[in-house]
């Protein structure tokens, strides 16, 4: 819980440092979406990890191990890549940093392999052995991924969506820009403010450091003063 703090609140401070340097204009709005949609993930698997815990927890720890195991035979897989500079980075890497822990990288996965593979020795995909989808369901979650969720990942995957935010349909014809709309800029810090409201108030809750009251107090901003 206390790593899912530290990087929201980092993801929060990158978004706020990048729109203090570029402004509304020039706000890298992709670069924006992609931030939001960690929060989204990191409130999903906090609420997830919560509803069995400590379970869920160590669970999402020992997944370390099965990670750390797709490395190595990635690795192994491709010492000897017909590309030059691949095979001579790929050996670097084994012979310095994999080979030698090959013992205890067996050694900690064989622990906890009976967690990770099912009947057929197929291993998980990811920790907690479903969907993020499946995931957000359980904790209610579900509205949140079909609409928001499902719209950020077009900037993960760099599909149609996310190459439309660079273009501009004029009368005189198709302009590529990386000026941000107002729409797009409003988005990411509405977002933002959603997801972080969401794991604040969890993150409140099971420490016992305040309610979803003071969590909406946050937003009691000062009126501008205008001039």
């Amino acid at each position: 819980m206390l790593c899912f703090m530290l990087h929201n609140v980092g993801a929060a401070n990158s978004l706020l440092t990048l729109h203090q340097r570029y402004g509304d204009e020039w706000f890298p709005v992709t670069t924006g979406y992609l931030i939001v949609r960690s929060l989204f993930e990191t409130d999903v698997n906090a609420h997830y990890i919560t509803m069995d815990r400590p379970a869920r927890a160590r669970r999402y720890i020992e997944f370390g191990y099965v990670v750390r195991k797709n490395m190595f035979e990635a690795v192994a897989r491709h010492l000897g890549s017909q590309k030059p500079s691949w095979r001579e980075a790929l050996q670097l890497m084994y012979e310095q940093e994999l080979a030698p822990k090959k013992g205890q990288i067996d050694a900690n996965y064989d622990g906890v392999r009976s967690k990770f593979e099912n009947v057929k020795g197929k291993r998980s995909s990811n920790w907690a052995g479903k969907s993020i989808r499946e995931m957000a369901k359980e904790v209610d979650h579900l509205e949140a991924y079909d609409i928001f969720y499902a719209e950020l990942s077009s900037f993960a995957h760099g599909d149609v969506e996310f190459a439309n935010r660079f273009l501009k349909i004029r009368p005189d014809g198709p302009l590529w820009t990386q000026s941000a709309s107002d729409y797009d800029v409003g988005s990411v810090f509405r977002y933002a403010a959603i997801f972080l409201d969401c794991f604040l108030e969890l993150f409140g809750k099971e420490f016992g450091l305040w309610d979803s009251a003071e969590v909406l107090k946050c937003w009691d901003l000062p009126e501008a003063k205008t001039v």
